[in-house]
């Protein structure tokens, strides 16, 4: 009976942690998990602060995939991981029939991170900035210029929502180009069932789906190869460039009437609003 050590834990950046459940490796993000069975890895590499995990390959397929973990905590522990997993693999000989290992690869998803988190932080803008207009009225009235608030509260009133607005209208513009520069990019083909649903495979040989609006038969998307569950359908040149004239001027707007609030509490403190009636 031989004794082999046990596969350590893999701890990366993006608090992502590699681990050995029931005979599989377990890749853990903070919104997402794929389990890849031992069976189905090839061998995998450590090369510096990055641990590639390669699939088995079957013969009818042209094509090896991948999962790579970036910026490993320790290189040395990518190196003893590396070891420990090669090690614990299924010994294959000439006559064992080769699989494509990506069949086997299963992901679970938690949710959208990166529209829950731009969402979290517009909301979290929105009432620091209420709550700072109502301290700026409070603090106006006790100083004695209640003729500030006059221009305070409805340009608050109307910049902080349409601030919030042209906030919302940015996260698809800001997320696509950051998929753009740093995503891969792929063609993901329409799902004749199910209309405005498309399915791509990534990388790692995952097969994930994604929705868009316009029928077509196929559309080009873009994942981030860090957390390939992040994906956006990418948008012609036209409608990328009204987003933008959208997104600009509802944040210039809301720029333009948030500056004037703060201009009148400027005023107050200078004694601009004494004069008036």
């Amino acid at each position: 009976m031989s004794i082999t050590s046990p596969i350590p834990v893999l701890h990366a950046g993006g608090k992502t942690v590699v681990l050995v459940e029931n005979d599989a490796l377990i890749v853990r993000r903070p919104h997402e998990q794929a389990r890849i069975p031992l069976e189905a890895i090839s061998r995998v590499l450590a090369e510096g602060q990055t641990v590639t995990i390669e699939l088995t390959v079957a013969p009818t397929t042209d094509r090896t995939h991948v999962h790579r973990v970036w910026d490993v905590v320790d290189a040395d522990a990518a190196v003893a991981f590396a070891d420990a997993v090669n090690a614990a693999l299924p010994r294959r000989d000439e006559g064992t029939e080769a699989i494509d290992g990506a069949d086997l690869v299963s992901g679970e998803r938690l949710y959208q991170p990166s529209y829950r988190n731009w969402l979290r932080g517009m909301k979290r803008g929105a009432l620091v900035s209420t709550l700072a207009a109502i301290g700026s009225c409070v603090l106006v009235g006790l100083m004695g210029s209640p003729a500030a608030m006059i221009f305070i509260i409805p340009l608050s009133f109307f910049g902080i929502p349409i601030l919030a607005l042209g906030a919302f209208f940015a996260y698809q513009p800001v997320e696509e180009w950051y998929l753009r520069k740093h995503g891969v990019r792929t063609a993901a083909v329409r799902l004749q069932d199910e209309p405005g649903r498309y399915v791509y495979t990534d990388q790692g040989g995952v097969v994930r789906t994604v929705r868009h609006s316009i029928p077509t038969w196929s559309i080009e998307v873009a994942y981030d190869p860090r957390d390939p569950g992040r994906v956006l359908p990418l948008q012609s040149r036209g409608r990328r460039i009204r987003d933008a004239i959208l997104v600009g001027l509802t944040l210039g707007i809301g720029l333009v009437l948030a500056g004037g609030a703060l201009a009148a509490v400027v005023g107050a403190f200078l004694g601009k609003f004494d004069s008036l009636p």
